[in-house]
């Protein structure tokens, strides 16, 4: 008897939404903390309100996970997280920090790896 195949319930479209949207919050939220951390002047004002933020879109993001783990395979939703890396390196980059070749092919190999982890036999 073969393994069976697991049933994605609303779509493979809805589940990478899911998982994209949980990953542009974990970036929103790194923006919003590392501006925090690197504000000079009038920070105190804003400090209280930007970490109430974080900790607020944190909350969001654990309940889209709920969901998705509740209705999606985690063998298929987990990976998708990987997403993270290529954004992290693009907001990197928007900060001025260098990008060089080892970075751009770790990501490289990292979503290599995504597609081959995400692939199943069958699907064109």
């Amino acid at each position: 008897m073969g393994l069976m195949r697991p049933r994605i319930p609303h779509g493979r479209g809805t589940m990478i939404a899911l998982v994209l949207a949980t990953v542009l919050i974990q970036i929103a939220v790194a923006v919003l903390l590392k501006e925090l951390a690197d504000a000079r002047q009038g920070w105190q004002a804003w400090f209280v309100l930007i970490l109430a933020l974080a900790v607020g879109l944190n909350g969001v993001r654990f309940v889209i996970w709920g969901y998705t783990h509740r209705h999606y395979p985690l063998s298929h939703s987990y990976p998708l997280t990987a997403l993270f890396f290529p954004c992290i390196l693009l907001l990197s980059s928007w900060y001025g920090e260098p990008i060089g070749w080892q970075k751009i092919a770790g990501v490289a190999v990292i979503m290599l790896g995504l597609g081959l982890m995400t692939w199943e036999s069958g699907d064109a």
